[in-house]
This record gives C-alpha cells, sequence and structure tokens, in this order.
C-alpha cells in the first residue's frame, strides 16, 4: 500500500469516527490541490492534522453540527 492510500484510509477512518462530511472534506482537499498547487498527498495529510488538532471539531461547533451532546448541540 502507498503512503497516499494509507494517509487516504487514515482519513477516511477520522471522517467516519466523528461523523464529518465527507464531500465536505473532499471539497477542502480539491481546494488545496486546484487553488494552493498542492499534492493530493499534502492536502490529504494537511486534511488530517485539521482532525488531530482540533480545527474540525471547532468548525462543527460554531457551525452547530457538534461537540457536545446536550440541548446546546
Amino acid at each position: 500500500m502507498s503512503r497516499l492510500q494509507d494517509l487516504e484510509l487514515r482519513l477516511n477512518e477520522l471522517i467516519k469516527k466523528t461523523d464529518t462530511s465527507f464531500e465536505g472534506i473532499n471539497l477542502l482537499i480539491d481546494y488545496y490541490i486546484k487553488s494552493l498547487g498542492w499534492s493530493k498527498e499534502q492536502a490529504v495529510e494537511y486534511a488530517i492534522g485539521l482532525f488531530e488538532d482540533g480545527t474540525i471539531d471547532f468548525i462543527k461547533v460554531i457551525n452547530g453540527k457538534g461537540g457536545n451532546d446536550d440541548a446546546t448541540d
């Protein structure tokens, strides 16, 4: 398995685990590739970092998509 395949598998696991939109993450990756000129490997690795550093959770809370289990969710 290639490094890119390993990264994509890891990203897919994070997306599922956090109930995040596959479509949204794919749009983000496409943006990094098309607008910033990154390789797919760079874009996927960066997206993984957004999960690991809490950025995705923060965005979901701001958008009212998660972050806690109470009525303010």
